[in-house]
């Protein structure tokens, strides 16, 4: 094993952790090739986005920052290209650094640091999804849960096409890798598309779940009120077009078969790591950029800061480096930045340039993270909402606050389903204003 490791960070889209059975007991999608990384690797089970929304998401990843310091709050907002990322850190240490796939790099730079990328983007880099921000109860501007009418099998579409593309790519640049000479080390960015809304798969996938009996939502409909909820329902028109339960069972299938396809992708690049001898000084980082709701509280996609939402998966997998453990404590994808660098020995320009919203967690990665903050933070104010609202995870309790209308507090370990709200229980009092000024 080398000293600095070639990192190989994959990513899914809108891949909620719930589904995964190494993230979930009741997971129902099949991911044989991520359940024995995870079996053999360090799994955190409260991992959290930032942001749930793709490049909000992707530039706290990228950045270590929050979307209130790289002021990145929709999918038409562009990254500013002074703003340092993970990528220049490990390049300044040595790092080859390459992406295979969708970052969502709005504007002229698409790079932010890599040295190269092997494929085009999956979605436009202009200003075309720029933020409405005038509210109107009419304007419906969202993805729409009238797509869910064509959740099912296809033959194929864009984002089969474009992962396919992802995979080769990946393979064929491990391929070249593995006859550098001298060798240099790698970091190298493989971003998938599935299991992105629309819902569809090939039969091939589809078929795996014939005979399941599809887990239905545990909620059918909102047990919290608060105006997020309702905005969202008519941002993606679930008020006009209200999902059957023949769809929603459909979906979550689909969902599951999206998954199913890209556990299979990432079963063949793992084992081309070991063919090319690369293997064992590779760490491999799996992670989402968000979830998705999928039905649950009669929401659906993103946009919330319920756990399906929310909560993504995350492992770290590389057994000569690290010990296989589960890590009970908070983190989120802005802590990968900094956490990333230090493996990489980038920790130097990660402190020069690096941002305070964000922190190493590799003390929990060998079992050392006593100190360790157990804080995750996320903030929203895209897309769908007429607010900017906000969260934070401490400890076993959740806080959201929604501007100009309240919070909401929750104990995570008592309620996991989240139907309890304690914002207003004179017992919980303190704590709610405490993590409010958070």
């Amino acid at each position: 094993m080398t000293d600095r490791p070639n990192i190989l960070l994959i990513e899914a889209d809108q891949m909620a952790a719930f589904p995964l059975g190494f993230c979930d007991p009741d997971g129902q999608a099949m991911t044989p090739n991520l359940d024995a990384l995870a079996k053999d690797g360090v799994v955190f089970e409260n991992a959290y986005c930032n942001s749930p929304l793709c490049s909000p998401s992707r530039a706290s990843k990228f950045t270590g920052r929050l979307p209130t310091n790289h002021q990145v709050w929709g999918n038409g907002t562009e990254l500013p290209s002074e703003t340092p990322t993970m990528m220049h850190f490990l390049r300044s240490a040595g790092y080859r650094t390459v992406c295979s796939g969708k970052c969502h790099f709005v504007g002229a730079d698409q790079l932010h640091g890599f040295d190269r990328r092997l494929t085009t983007d999956m979605y436009p880099s202009n200003f075309d999804w720029s933020i409405d921000w005038e509210p109107s109860v009419d304007h419906r501007p969202g993805t729409s849960v009238q797509k869910l009418a064509v959740s099912g099998p296809c033959r194929t579409n864009n984002q089969i096409l474009y992962d396919s593309e992802v995979h080769f790519r990946a393979i064929e640049f491990l391929r070249h890798e593995a006859l550098e000479q001298p060798p240099q080390p790698f970091f190298l960015h493989v971003s998938f598309t599935q299991p992105h809304d629309s819902y569809q798969s090939v039969p091939k996938y589809l078929d795996r779940y014939r005979d399941v009996d599809i887990a239905m939502p545990r909620l059918s409909t909102e047990p919290v009120p608060n105006p997020v909820t309702d905005w969202l329902a008519v941002h993606h028109g679930i008020d006009q077009f209200p999902p059957t339960e023949e769809r929603i069972r459909a979906s979550r299938e689909a969902y599951y078969a999206m998954i199913s396809h890209l556990d299979d992708f990432i079963g063949e690049i793992v084992a081309e790591l070991k063919l090319l001898g690369l293997y064992d000084d590779t760490l491999i980082v799996f992670t989402s950029d968000h979830g998705d709701m999928m039905g649950e509280r009669n929401m659906w996609f993103k946009r919330t800061f319920w756990e399906h939402s929310v909560k993504v998966p995350l492992l770290f997998h590389q057994p000569s480096r690290f010990t296989p453990r589960r890590v009970k404590q908070a983190v989120t994808l802005a802590d990968l930045c900094p956490t990333l660098s230090e493996i990489g020995e980038a920790e130097e320009f990660c402190a020069r340039w690096g941002s305070p919203d964000s922190a190493s967690f590799s003390a929990l990665l060998t079992g050392e993270g006593t100190s360790w903050r157990d804080t995750a933070v996320m903030q929203y104010f895209g897309p769908g909402v007429e607010a900017p609202w906000f969260a934070i995870r401490r400890g076993d309790f959740k806080y959201v606050c929604i501007h100009g209308w309240g919070g909401i507090l929750i104990n995570l370990a008592d309620d996991p389903d989240e139907t309890n709200d304690l914002a207003r229980d004179p017992g919980h009092a303190e704590l709610a204003a405490n993590l409010h000024d958070a």
